[in-house]
């Protein structure tokens, strides 16, 4: 791994050094220091995955919006844009004053000066090479699929097409325009995506294959820039000088101190070590009468009941359907205590610029009143006297699998057994991820904030179809979404979507599991995006 390396009894002295400043410096400039589970692999904002670094890349990149503390898009690096009547055409107006800094390690990469830290303006041919690598095959950037709303994005990332015939031009040095494939409420939401964060193409053919690999591969444009990356234990980030509003830029520094045990976080968090934390569901219990913390609630997963549609038994959609039908929700109230969920697709996700659920309150789960004769039919289908299926789940959920058999067994009786088989979250993950099991209670998170990603997920030809689904139908039906034309029409069709997907007994929805942000006392300003794992520490404020 190619990062700037330290000692570790130095490495040790300068974080503690940092954690002590933060209680020491008050108001615009302090410290503020946040937990993120590992070390990030790589900070190229076109490839990450993981939601550490993204909360780093969304702190020192800006796209051609932002989002405000509201849950709003407002301008970032574009002041302006327009959009054609038909929906079709972006066009995107930059700023005069939006920079890169490029630090004394980054500049004579390209021909800069060693001694001094230099600004580049931000151009629209750096959006459009940002963007354009985005989708290029050999990038291999997990949002591709993200951008697919952009005129023959798909093409281009399947390798159908030239990058040339890509829906994306920059018209002069300031002036970006964006082709759809079809008018698209969600789009200024996608452009929030790391994968079109601008890249500058002579720094980035500059780095050698480097790019993002260490902090002297780097350069931003966001209202921080990382100056300090030592090897699992942080990621720190200072105030960026040349950033356009870097007057209103709070706290001089962040932190990402590099922590995956969770039951530390609440005493760390007590003790103004963190300013601000991700905590777990019994942590904000314990502080439910506190008035020392500021702490906020996302719909971040859905527990479900995914079935294997690839298996040889659960491939039968009667059999899915009559295990669908038996399902007993009420048995799992005491065990769970979590929210009911209103459908496969998360409170949070958005559909344009309302969030889904605001527009479709709920989708109802499959009925039927004769599940047996669904079960026999089945088993008829399949050449079968009775059949055994497994289920797989963490011990926290143990207790609440084992009430759902019973209720399974009575209705379906001795043709069907039913086992459980209790696994470690990783191992749930993986199994799930590789489709090695035949039903799972697995809490299930999407990387998009769009409801129409959620839905693509399951179709055919996606990588991350973990259910194994595949059906003409649903497919055409998620294609249909893609080229209707106005908010309700778009919710509507996706209603249909979601709900087939539902009583094709695929994936059952059970309860919404909450992540929850806290802040420390004294600690203000914060705002996280709609799902609630990525935090925007521009106007953070600690007294």
């Amino acid at each position: 791994m190619l990062k700037k390396s330290l000692c570790l009894i130095l490495c040790a002295f300068l974080i503690l050094s940092c954690f002590t400043a933060c209680g020491e410096v008050k108001g615009s400039d302090a410290g503020i220091v946040f937990p993120i589970d590992k070390d990030p692999e790589y900070l190229d904002p076109q490839i990450i995955s993981f939601t550490g670094s993204k909360n780093i890349i969304a702190n020192c990149f800006e796209g051609l919006v932002t989002l405000n503390g509201e849950g709003e898009i407002v301008p970032g690096c574009a002041e302006s844009w327009s959009v054609s009547p038909d929906g079709l055409t972006y066009t995107f107006r930059l700023r005069q004053d939006c920079k890169w800094r490029v630090s004394i390690y980054a500049g004579p990469l390209i021909g800069l000066s060693s001694k001094e830290t230099n600004s580049l303006p931000v151009t629209a041919q750096d959006f459009d090479f940002g963007i354009t690598r985005a989708l290029l095959p050999e990038t291999k950037s997990p949002v591709a699929k993200a951008l697919y709303c952009i005129k023959n994005a798909e093409k281009v990332n399947t390798g159908k097409a030239d990058a040339s015939k890509l829906g994306v031009r920059a018209i002069d040095e300031l002036t970006l325009e964006i082709e759809l494939e079809k008018a698209d409420p969600d789009f200024l939401f996608t452009l929030l995506e790391p994968g079109c964060m601008p890249c500058n193409e002579t720094f980035f053919e500059a780095t050698g294959g480097r790019y993002g690999l260490a902090v002297k591969y780097l350069i931003y444009n966001g209202p921080f820039y990382i100056n300090n990356w030592v090897d699992d234990v942080s990621v720190s980030i200072r105030k960026n000088d040349y950033y356009y509003d870097s007057e209103n830029t709070m706290p001089r520094s962040v932190y990402f101190s590099i922590n995956n045990e969770q039951d530390t976080r609440l005493d760390k968090l007590s003790d103004k070590t963190y300013s601000v934390s991700p905590l777990t569901k019994e942590q904000v219990s314990e502080i439910a009468d506190s008035k020392k913390y500021t702490v906020s609630a996302f719909d971040s997963s859905i527990l479900s009941l995914a079935f294997n549609c690839s298996d040889s038994i659960l491939g039968n959609k009667n059999i899915r359907r009559a295990v669908a039908a038996t399902l007993d929700c009420d048995v799992l109230e005491g065990e769970l205590g979590a929210l009911t969920a209103k459908g496969i697709i998360p409170d949070t996700m958005t559909i344009g610029t309302q969030r889904y659920r605001d527009v479709i309150s709920a989708v109802s789960l499959y009925k039927n009143d004769k599940p047996t004769a669904l079960f026999d039919k089945g088993l008829d289908a399949l050449e079968l006297d009775r059949c055994d299926i497994s289920i797989i789940c963490t011990a926290e959920y143990e207790n609440a699998v084992r009430k759902l058999m019973q209720s399974w067994q009575a209705s379906l009786g001795i043709r069907c057994g039913i086992f459980v088989e209790v696994v470690s979250e990783t191992d749930l993950m993986a199994r799930v991820n590789s489709k090695n099991y035949q039903l799972a209670l697995v809490p299930v998170t999407y990387s998009t904030n769009m409801a129409f990603g959620a839905l693509e997920r399951y179709t055919s030809a996606s990588a991350e179809n973990i259910i194994g689904f595949s059906d003409k139908k649903y497919d055409a039906m998620v294609g249909e979404i893609k080229h209707v034309q106005g908010l309700s029409q778009s919710a509507n069709k996706t209603a249909e979507a979601e709900k087939y997907l539902i009583d094709s007994a695929t994936l059952i929805p059970l309860y919404s599991r909450q992540i929850f942000m806290a802040q420390a006392k004294g600690v203000s300003g914060t705002y996280f995006n709609l799902t609630g794992d990525i935090a925007y520490f521009r106007h953070t404020l600690s007294r």
